[in-house]
């Protein structure tokens, strides 16, 4: 006897058995929070991007003193770091979302570039994860950007 399946059924039943059990709570990661500095003045308006071309990483808007909190752990990894236009700030349905400020024109073009910047942040487990990125330089004259410019590989990669 031939039994008749649907696709979507056979569709759900393949993604439920090869993408594993769990939720991925064993793979070590941590919240990072942090500052980050222009010429020693708190930097807002843009989004500090962590970045490991192994495992991603995550984007988070920096508020109105320069300081920021990951909305997701991140994984315990080294990542390169790089500024670029902040995303929106998520709201419980979407009329509550917001498009903060967008202040990344000033960022000083070297750290646009996660290869370039020289911004490294070491995640650890615990809770040794505030970081502190200090811009030095002129604000670009380019406003605005073209778009994400963080994911570059590592030099020598």
């Amino acid at each position: 006897m031939l039994l008749k399946v649907s696709k979507p059924l056979v569709l759900c039943i393949s993604l439920a058995m090869f993408s594993g059990c769990g939720d991925g709570s064993n793979v070590p990661s941590a919240i990072v929070t942090g500052k980050v500095t222009l010429n020693g003045k708190p930097f807002t308006g843009a989004a500090v991007h962590f970045y490991n071309p192994s495992i991603g990483g995550g984007a988070f808007n920096l508020d109105e003193t320069g300081t920021f909190v990951s909305s997701e752990p991140l994984t315990v990894a080294e990542y390169m770091v790089s500024l670029d236009r902040p995303g929106p700030n998520q709201g419980e349905n979407p009329a509550d979302i917001v498009w903060p400020e967008d202040n990344s024109g000033e960022v000083p073009p070297k750290y646009r570039s996660s290869g370039k910047s020289g911004l490294i942040a070491r995640v650890a487990v615990g809770d040794q994860n505030n970081f502190v990125f200090a811009m030095i330089g002129k604000a670009s004259a380019k406003k605005g950007l073209e778009g994400p410019t963080a994911f570059e590989p590592l030099s020598g990669s």
